[in-house]
C-alpha cells in the first residue's frame, strides 16, 4: 500500500468507513499531556492486539456519523514530530512494538498526517494504564482474561501468509505459502476459489456460480527408486507425505496456468488457510490488483 496525500483524499472522498482495521483520529488526539499519551497507547496496542491495521492522525470524523472521513486535519510538524510519536508508542508500550510503521504525510512545510500502520502481533501489548485492549465495535475496548491468554497462544501456533506471483510472461500463476511465524508449520490446508473461466485446466472440483473450489496442502512424494530405459528414466515415487515449512520459508503450493481472461478487473482469488492449530484465515485479492 502506497500512503501519501492522493490516498487520504480517496478516503474522505469515498467516505470510506472506520472499521476494525481503520481508525481515523483528529489532530487534537496528539497532544503531550499524560491523558492523551496514554489514549495513543491504547489505541495503537489494540490493532497489535486484534489483527493488525491503519490508524490516522489528522483526520476530521464527520459531525454526524464519527465513523466517516470529513476533512483533513494536519498537524502542526513542530510540535508533534515523527520521532515524538515513535517514542511515544514505544515508551507507553509493554513489550515494546516491533511490526509498526509511522507515514508521515507532507501536506505543506508546517503541516503533516501520520498514518500509522499496526501488524498483528504474536504476543499481548499492554497500554499505559497498565491494561490490554483489542479493537471491538470500532473502537478500543479492555479485554478479558481469555482473550489475553490466547493471545499469548499466539506465538505457539504457526502463521502461514498466502503470496501469489505471475510467471511465464503472466500466463500462469504460482502460490506460495510462506511462515511468517516464528514456529515450523507442520500440516497446512488451503482452498482456493477460481472461476474457470481464468484456469486452462477444466479438471478442478467445480462449485456455485461457475467457479472452481481448489483443495492444496504441503505434503510432497520422494523419488524412491529409477528404472532406465533406452533414452528414458522412469520415477517411482512413496506414499505423500507433509513437508514443514520452517519460519520465513516459503513453499510453492501450486502453479496454475491460465487463460487470457485472467485480468478481467472482476476476476478474483478467494482462499482459505488452515495451519495446524493456528485460528483460521481467509480473504480475497483481484488478478488485476496483483500487478501492481
Amino acid at each position: 500500500m502506497v500512503y501519501n496525500l492522493e490516498y487520504l483524499n480517496n478516503l474522505i472522498e469515498s467516505k470510506l468507513e472506520e472499521s476494525l482495521y481503520l481508525e481515523y483520529k483528529s489532530a487534537a488526539s496528539l497532544d503531550k499531556q499524560n491523558n492523551k499519551t496514554t489514549e495513543i497507547s491504547k489505541d495503537v496496542s489494540a490493532f497489535a492486539n486484534s489483527d493488525g491495521g491503519v490508524l490516522i492522525y489528522g483526520i476530521h470524523e464527520d459531525d454526524k456519523n464519527e465513523l466517516l472521513p470529513k476533512s483533513l486535519d494536519p498537524i502542526c510538524k513542530k510540535d508533534f514530530s515523527k520521532e515524538w510519536l515513535e517514542q511515544i508508542i514505544q515508551d507507553k508500550i509493554q513489550p515494546r512494538l516491533e511490526k509498526i510503521k509511522i507515514h508521515p504525510i507532507e501536506i505543506d512545510s508546517n503541516q503533516i498526517i501520520y498514518v500509522v500502520e499496526i501488524e498483528k502481533s504474536n504476543t499481548a501489548h499492554q497500554a499505559f494504564d497498565k491494561k490490554y485492549y483489542k479493537r471491538f465495535n470500532f473502537n478500543s475496548t479492555a479485554m478479558n482474561d481469555y482473550e489475553i491468554r490466547d493471545i499469548f497462544n499466539r506465538a505457539k501456533n504457526p502463521e502461514i501468509s498466502l503470496e501469489f506471483r505471475f510467471i511465464d510472461q503472466r500466463k500462469r500463476l504460482e502460490v506460495i505459502a510462506r511462515n511468517i511465524s516464528s514456529t515450523y508449520a507442520m500440516y497446512v490446508n488451503i482452498k482456493i476459489k477460481l472461476s474457470q473461466s481464468v484456469l486452462l485446466n477444466q479438471y478442478y472440483k467445480k462449485v456455485d456460480d461457475g467457479n472452481f473450489e481448489i483443495n492444496l496442502d504441503n505434503t510432497i512424494r520422494d523419488i524412491i527408486d529409477t528404472e532406465f530405459g533406452i533414452g528414458s528414466a522412469r520415477h517411482k515415487y512413496g506414499p505423500s507425505r507433509y513437508e514443514p515449512i520452517l519460519p520465513t520459508q516459503g513453499f510453492t503450493i501450486e502453479t496454475f496456468d491460465l487463460t487470457d481472461h485472467a485480468f478481467e478487473k472482476d476476476s478474483t482469488i478467494s482462499w482459505e488457510v488452515f495451519c495446524d492449530n493456528a485460528t483460521p484465515k481467509r480473504g480475497d485479492v483481484k488478478f488485476y490488483d496483483l500487478l501492481k
